[in-house]
């Protein structure tokens, strides 16, 4: 970490404690109201690792699917979008519905992304540097249905296509990567797969959590016959938990990962800092068949619609085959970070949200998302 990375973590972490205790006495209203429906577009101002700075915006129209039922959380509809300052793309509509007394639920994505990496690695003392570019497009459904108590059982289906191109660095990088890559077996791909999602769902409002506990665990078959260019198994899992210490005080864990085995390709590797397992690293830098993380975060409601975050965790990511091994993998990756929190929607307890996180090796990065990161 460098000098002024600890620096900008340093003054987060003083403005985190201070706000939290100087505010701690106030009467904070944070109730809201799940049956109403509401529609919410957030423009988006985005700075990641990877993409570097975004304009964008998010559409996100909240719903109840059957008003007479007080159970189901609301279902969700959305749209995210962004383009970003190193020609990054993302497009991706998204769904969630939750029906019949939270017995059914359901879920869909779909979208094209462009992500054009510029990746440098410390290879035995020496920077090597890999620029190139994912071309992805993908779609994903699944249906669960509650077999007893909170626990559910469901179904899923998963599509993926990805290219990599060659075209973004200067003709010596772009000749090194694609090198680099017929080197190690590093094509073009399609996975197709179907699974189970196995899950368990305790926690009193689904998209901003005060107290329960969630898993899920997602067994997933790989094969030739559903049109995947690789048979594989990979298993991904996710286990939350939620706990309020103190009025307006709300204590988050989360372990997330996956593991595979067989004939995996390097697109159904797991990748980390994706869907923010740890912040503070370029989703995709570092990559294996298995991966683990864990992180906690404090989260406090400090003033009207603002809140601030402490985090940190630490993960690591293995099991490469010799595809770039001693430049994807890493057995451990640690970070910390502090953020702070808007609320755009009381009714539905929406948070938008600026996080800065740092890890090892001089990893760092600025988020600027919507909901919690977990």
């Amino acid at each position: 970490m460098s000098n002024h990375s600890r620096k900008i973590l340093f003054l987060l972490i003083v403005l985190f404690f201070n706000l939290t205790f100087s505010q701690q006495e106030k009467e904070i209203d944070t109730t809201f109201n799940a049956d109403s429906k509401t529609f919410l577009f957030v423009p988006l101002i985005s700075n990641s690792p990877v993409m570097e700075t975004g304009f964008g915006g998010l559409g996100m129209y909240f719903f109840k699917a059957d008003k007479l039922d007080t159970i189901s959380p609301p279902s969700l509809l959305s749209v995210y979008a962004i383009y970003t300052t190193n020609k990054s793309h993302v497009f991706a509509p998204f769904g969630r519905f939750f029906w019949n007394e939270d017995k059914n639920r359901a879920s869909f994505g779909m979208g094209n992304l462009r992500i054009n990496n510029d990746f440098t690695y410390d290879e035995q003392g020496n920077n090597l540097k890999l620029v190139f570019s994912e071309i992805r497009n993908f779609v994903t459904f699944e249906y669960s249905k509650k077999v007893f108590g909170n626990f559910y059982l469901g179904l899923v289906y998963l599509g993926t296509k990805t290219n990599y191109k060659f075209d973004q660095g200067t003709d010596e990088q772009n000749d090194f990567a694609k090198d680099f890559f017929e080197q190690n077996g590093i094509t073009d791909n399609f996975v197709s797969s179907i699974g189970l999602n196995i899950s368990f769902d305790n926690r009193d409002y689904p998209w901003y959590p005060t107290k329960g506990f969630s898993m899920s665990i997602r067994p997933k078959l790989n094969a030739g016959w559903l049109g995947s260019d690789n048979d594989y198994v990979d298993t991904d899992y996710k286990l939350s938990y939620y706990n309020s210490l103190r009025k307006n005080m709300i204590l988050a864990l989360n372990i997330s990962g996956g593991f595979a085995f067989g004939d995996v390709p390097f697109d159904g590797y797991q990748n980390y800092g994706i869907r923010n397992s740890l912040r503070g690293y370029e989703a995709g830098k570092y990559k294996g068949k298995n991966m683990i993380a864990t992180q906690a975060e404090i989260r406090y409601h400090f003033y009207k619609k603002w809140g601030a975050v402490l985090f940190g965790g630490t993960g690591s990511v293995w099991g490469n085959d010799n595809n770039g091994e001693e430049e994807f993998e890493r057995k451990w990756l640690p970070s910390a970070g502090l953020g702070l929190r808007y609320m755009v929607s009381k009714e539905k307890k929406i948070n938008i949200r600026l996080d800065y996180a740092v890890g090892v090796d001089g990893n760092q990065g600025l988020y600027f998302g919507v909901m919690e990161a977990f």
